[in-house]
């Protein structure tokens, strides 16, 4: 008897779709100038702004009461607040936005910073130059005038704004300071402008006694320098330059030892050597990930076959492993090159190594001073750059599992904007003059998203948000989910805390964070582990929940316990490190989009997104996506992510855009360029499915420059360099109406309701922040049929906005995978795309 076709066995290459790409140019559609006014009475609003301008920004002081200081460059003014209209109380708006256009440039009247409140307003710090107080007070005076047939002048700019009051010092802080400690401790001081500015600042505050530190972090439009001193004193100098300073940030400190565990080593040193005698190293060639971390032991039996470097960020620490209790460092190292040791102990196959391991070690050892200044972000990347100049030209990713809570993930930091510059290679040095953004080296970013203490378990398993960096928007941002649930003790009792394939009690997210201003993180889970939690409710880590790691003891004890997000961490380097091996010649931003992709959701998880027949499970989808915010996209299968299967084809395109350029005017910039791809779709076989269940998941991945300005906690299109989205072809929908339709939505950044995303488990309103884009298509074979084209287009970022950058006509590249799902049918999908891309390369080859 002939055994049955298997349609699901992992054996076929991914497709590559690059020849179907026609890249075409942005036109602009028209719109209705209509709009709903939101005063009743502009006059009397104009009044009222012009009273409230006036009292905030008080008399002029005379030249000899003038206490200001005169940095060059720096007109004197005055700094007022103002804040929105709140929205109406049935209006769905995620929030009031201070309006874009409030700045005039020509008079050097600038937002310094914006920021989001709790009732839905916004509210900016503005600086108004002396010699501009007239100018912004006409203006004012001007939008309240009676405009007869005309349009009202700048009621773009003014109708919005609620209240204008007097901007304290203190307003220039970010989070709670205490400006009567008389502590010298390290702030970030945020300078709108360039290294220039920055330094004449740094030079007129070292002039009032303060300690500069000579390192930068230097953005686009912002430049952050170090400065040791008491609250107190350094605003009291934020006072007296007005303008100068966007806002003032606590630096955040070194790194302590962040694990403290007991209880006796899990190993043997027989084990070791019996697993260490079956390993086999990978080549000299493969590819490698490389942990910022503690050190690593690198005499350890289980590290030494793939150990390709160790060094460390200071050559006085060393680059042993210095975390206690069995280190931190060597435990992430053996992760990343094994995954959890347990199910290798208990075999006895060879395990053969597809990649390696460096370590860079990031955090000082005890006794030695702290990093000046304390930045994380000059700190990781000076680890970086230190990493790739030892060993030039190696495929590798990076692997932070470290994290901290002094700064709030609502908002990019200068440590997440630190990493976004890491992945997007434009960390300082690492784009010479002339070369496009494309050339840029890429990296890919692996980081934990921190992780939930032990204590009580009605606090343990809420939600809680994000630790920094992992608020980053081009790291890939790990998160944990258990299968860990090892059966109850007996007396004194100690039970799971959750059941297996649910989110592990250690893992953080973002479901408490503003959905239209940061990403969806994490957006992939990897194992955790488990907390115990005994009779009382208390939860903790414990050994039976844990990974199986090397130690950094290794004449003591060479086996530990590891455990939480770090552990998660682990396991994604290891899995990117076989990623990499596999598809060596792809990108870290499709490598990031197939590991996306190959994710799927443990049933009990997946039981909260999909219900009975071809939908999704009923509810809004803003609560879908407040449920992704804990568990992102699921938990990656390799296997998945390298090789397709009869069944279920996965589409791959790599590609270059210039979303903007220069307009006509020779000044402003524009939209320029659109990708539109008429698949190579498998009509046949899914109108053969005709009513069975299929899935399609679209993964949009590419990589931002970050410009951290004082408006980037409240306007995601001034933090990035350029934004993607992308649209799908409705069924009947011919190919005029979808390039209308994409163009319309292009100004709108893509968030116009759609009449079909019902079929989608977010839907296009869901894509505000972020530089991956992920959405999933649930219905029946015959109506994924008709969505057989799908476009690419840019949205704004700063290098459309920001014209004195001159990036208006620089390219990204952006990686595009499609995976189409008959899981359990009887179907070739993947035979009928390859042919279509083969007789599509062969009309290409002819001409």
């Amino acid at each position: 008897m002939a055994e049955p076709e298997d349609y699901g066995a992992r054996d076929r290459p991914h497709v590559s779709i690059d020849t179907f790409r026609e890249v075409t140019q942005y036109s602009f559609p028209k719109r209705s100038q209509q709009r709903k006014p939101l005063r009743s009475d502009y006059a009397m609003h104009s009044r009222a702004l012009f009273d409230q301008l006036s009292r905030a920004l008080g008399s002029l002081p005379a030249p000899a009461d003038d206490l200001r200081l005169q940095v060059a460059g720096l007109k004197p003014g005055t700094v007022v607040e103002l804040s929105t209209l709140p929205p109406a109380e049935a209006s769905r708006s995620k929030a009031a936005k201070v309006p874009a256009t409030l700045e005039f440039p020509a008079q050097d009247i600038v937002v310094l910073r914006t920021d989001r409140k709790d009732d839905r307003t916004e509210s900016a710090l503005l600086f108004v130059p002396d010699e501009a107080r007239g100018y912004l007070r006409d203006r004012i005076a001007e939008y309240g005038r009676d405009p007869g047939n005309a349009p009202r002048p700048d009621v773009d700019r003014f109708e919005v704004v609620e209240t204008i009051t007097a901007a304290p010092t203190r307003s220039l802080f970010v989070g709670a300071v205490d400006f009567g400690a008389q502590e010298l401790v390290w702030w970030e001081i945020w300078i709108l402008g360039g290294p220039g500015r920055a330094e004449r600042v740094a030079v007129v505050a070292r002039g009032a006694n303060l300690d500069v530190h000579a390192d930068r972090l230097l953005f686009p439009d912002m430049t952050v320098l170090f400065v040791h001193a008491a609250a107190g004193a350094l605003g009291a100098f934020a006072e007296r330059v007005p303008g100068a300073i966007s806002e003032v940030r606590r630096a955040t400190g070194t790194i302590e030892a962040f694990l403290d565990r007991g209880g006796s080593g899990l190993g043997q040193h027989d084990w070791v050597a019996e697993l260490a005698e079956r390993v086999v190293a990978a080549p000299d060639a493969a590819p490698v990930v490389c942990t910022l971390d503690t050190g690593v032991a690198a005499d350890h039996p289980l590290i030494v076959p793939g150990l390709k470097g160790a060094w460390s960020y200071d050559a006085a620490w060393g680059t042993d492993d210095h975390a206690p209790d069995g280190g931190h460092g060597t435990a992430l190292a053996g992760i990343v090159l094994y995954g959890d040791l347990d199910p290798h102990m208990n075999g006895t196959t060879t395990v053969p190594l597809t990649h390696g391991v460096e370590s860079m070690k990031l955090l000082p050892p005890r006794g030695f001073p702290a990093t000046k200044p304390p930045s994380y972000g000059v700190v990781t990347q000076g680890a970086v750059a230190q990493v790739e100049i030892e060993r030039p030209g190696v495929k590798r990713a990076f692997c932070l599992a470290t994290s901290t809570t002094d700064f709030p993930p609502s908002r990019p930091s200068s440590w997440s904007g630190a990493l976004d510059q890491v992945a997007a290679g434009s960390m300082p040095g690492d784009a010479a003059d002339g070369v496009p953004a494309s050339d840029a080296p890429k990296r890919l970013v692996l980081v934990a998203t921190g992780n939930v203490s032990g204590g009580p378990k009605v606090d343990v398993v809420q939600s809680q948000p994000l630790e920094d960096p992992s608020q980053s928007w081009n790291a890939l941002t790990i998160g944990g989910f258990t299968r860990k649930e090892p059966v109850p003790t007996p007396p004194p009792a100690l039970e799971p805390v959750v059941p297996a394939n649910h989110r592990s009690p250690f893992s953080r997210g973002s479901q408490s964070l503003p959905d239209d201003l940061t990403p969806i993180k994490p957006e992939v889970l990897f194992e955790a582990g488990n907390m115990m939690s005994d009779e009382t409710g208390f939860c903790g880590w414990h050994q039976a929940a844990s990974l199986l790691a090397p130690g950094s003891a290794v004449a003591v004890e060479p086996l530990v316990p590891f455990w939480a997000t770090s552990a998660a961490a682990g396991l994604a380097g290891n899995f990117v490190g076989q990623l990499q091996a596999a598809l060596p010649e792809l990108w870290p931003e499709t490598h990031r989009a197939l590991t996306v992709d190959s994710a799927a959701w443990p049933q009990p998880i997946r039981k909260q997104l999909i219900g009975r027949g071809a939908h999704w499970k009923t509810g809004s989808k803003a609560k879908k996506q407040q449920i992704l915010r804990e568990v992102g996209y699921g938990v990656p299968d390799v296997g998945r992510a390298i090789l397709s299967v009869r069944n279920e084809a996965t589409m791959v395109a790599q590609a270059e855009i210039q979303p903007f350029a220069v307009g006509a005017d020779g000044r402003t910039g524009v939209y320029n360029e659109m990708h539109f791809y008429d698949l190579p779709w498998p009509k046949a076989a899914l109108e053969r499915l005709e009513n069975e269940i299929v899935m399609m998941k679209v993964t949009l991945s590419y990589f931002i420059e970050p410009n951290l300005t004082g408006r980037a906690a409240t306007r995601p299109d001034t933090y990035r360099s350029f934004g993607l989205r992308f649209a799908m072809k409705k069924r009947g929908e011919t190919a005029v109406a979808f390039r209308a339709r994409v163009n319309a939505a292009q100004e709108s950044d893509g968030s116009a309701a759609e009449t079909e995303t019902d079929y989608w488990l977010l839907g296009p309103k869901a894509v505000q922040a972020g530089s991956l884009h992920c959405d999933l298509w649930r219905g029946y074979a015959i109506d994924l049929a008709g969505h057989d084209s799908i476009a690419i287009y840019p949205v704004g970022g700063w290098w459309k906005s920001h014209i004195g950058q001159r990036r208006m006509e620089d390219r990204g590249r952006y990686a595009l995978v499609i995976s189409i799902s008959a899981a359990g049918q009887a179907v070739d999908l993947h035979a009928e795309v390859a042919n279509l891309v083969q007789v599509k390369e062969v009309e290409a080859l002819i001409g």
